[in-house]
């Protein structure tokens, strides 16, 4: 049950009718709800539990979070903030408390100086008791503001950065730690400085190093991996890579357990050769949150990277990115693409509104997989019915009833390692 500040805040907006029932385009706890919009309501994983998603043209523009009948501390608020930022749903969260409603950009995190302990800061704050403050709040961002779009002229709109969303930041830190890794001269006498031939190797070495830490990292921040790593690692993902020894029993162990295709060692000795300590120090820099941007190198964040929070299919349209520096001058003639998020859904909306159970799909250009990924979650969604997914099911989706084809295989890795997550996302999701 809602808090009275909430049905007022809510009420005062537009978003809550004169009856107190859902404005069209508003989403509460305990309705049905697509896996999207799950993450930010009810997965405990993700910690935000908020209580209402309003959405303009199936677009999802504002969280709502009811803070409860007690003012909530700093801490709380960053929480709430952090996760919001990771799921990327939406640009905007409102956190409304028993005195005010808070508004907090969920597409910005600004960078920290190492030490600062500096909280999430507002866009703006609104007294629940001062009548000229809440007709201000619905002249710039009501329900009638949000769905004619006038809300991303007022001043709280503009203030807000798409450049600075989840997929964007994390994208510019990878890129800087493909950039780092690739320029790592091997400290061999025959290699003085790097050929051509030389850097697509260094490239193509430190794409297998980025994506076995980021597996790994979603792995261990969704408590997956825990009760199967094996002893010699420490559970702290920075500690795997402490040194080349701890590294290459946890690249063993990928190799084990994920059949080899993903991100495979096709020659360990070599690897072995080139792996060095500055390699480690860089991978090292990126889990801690220290950022690798040229202008920001060494900074802290505002916020951590939450691979517990991120969508799995955000990460395979970042790394097309890498299937597009693999390929070098080929990546337009192959037609290698980035690929936003919100173009998936609403390529597939109207594919799967009639679509059976049963369904087969093919794409025959399947990149790095951001249309499979999705495709696999709708079609375990239809077959589970709101039922726990059990690993049968899973299995024979991803095995019998998806089926992607590309000429790029660096792209055919990341489309593995994509449908990977996927499929363990979807059988923890069975038990939240």
């Amino acid at each position: 049950m809602s808090t009275e500040s909430f049905q007022k805040a809510l009420s005062a907006t537009g978003y809550l009718m004169p009856d107190g029932s859902s404005a069209p385009g508003l989403l509460r706890t305990g309705e049905d709800a697509t896996w999207r919009l799950r993450s930010v309501l009810t997965d405990r994983r993700v910690g935000l539990n908020a209580d209402a998603v309003f959405s303009a043209q199936n677009t999802p523009t504002i969280i709502f979070k009811d803070a409860g009948n007690a003012t909530p501390d700093e801490a709380h608020i960053h929480k709430w903030h952090e996760a919001a930022w990771n799921v990327g749903l939406a640009p905007l969260l409102w956190i409304i408390t028993p005195t005010e409603i808070r508004l907090y950009d969920c597409y910005t995190a600004r960078a920290s100086e190492i030490g600062e302990q500096s909280g999430s800061i507002p866009l703006d704050v609104f007294p629940l008791d001062v009548a000229d403050r809440l007709q201000a709040l619905d002249s710039l961002c009501g329900r009638f503001a949000t769905e004619t779009g006038a809300f991303w002229s007022s001043p709280i709109g503009q203030n807000i950065n798409r450049r600075h969303r989840v997929d964007r930041e994390l994208l510019s830190e990878i890129s800087a730690l493909e950039m780092g890794l690739t320029r790592i001269i091997p400290s061999s006498p025959d290699v003085a400085q790097q050929s051509e031939a030389e850097t697509a190797f260094a490239r193509e070495f430190a794409q297998r190093l980025i994506g076995r830490c980021i597996f790994t990292l979603y792995l261990v921040d969704r408590g997956i991996a825990q009760r199967f790593v094996p002893p010699a690692l420490s559970p702290d993902v920075a500690q795997m890579f402490s040194s080349i020894d701890t590294a290459f029993t946890l690249f063993e162990w990928l190799r084990e357990k994920f059949n080899g295709d993903l991100f495979p060692m096709d020659d360990p000795g070599a690897e072995h050769q080139r792996l060095g300590e500055a390699h480690l120090s860089l991978l090292r820099e990126f889990i801690q949150g220290r950022s690798l941007v040229p202008n920001q190198h060494g900074q802290g964040r505002l916020f951590r990277f939450r691979y517990d929070a991120i969508p799995v299919d955000l990460i395979s349209s970042i790394y097309q990115q890498f299937a597009r520096s693999s390929a070098a001058d080929q990546a337009d003639t192959q037609g290698l693409h980035y690929t936003p998020v919100e173009l998936v859904h609403m390529t597939l909306d109207p594919v799967f509104e009639g679509l059976p159970p049963t369904a087969r799909l093919l794409d025959p250009a399947c990149g790095s997989g951001a249309f499979l990924v999705e495709s696999f979650r709708r079609l375990v969604w239809k077959n589970a019915q709101n039922k726990p997914a059990s690993r049968t099911l899973i299995r024979d989706i991803l095995n019998n009833r998806l089926f992607g084809l590309d000429i790029n295989k660096s792209a055919l890795g990341i489309a593995a390692f994509s449908l990977y997550l996927a499929a363990l996302e979807s059988r923890r999701e069975s038990y939240i």
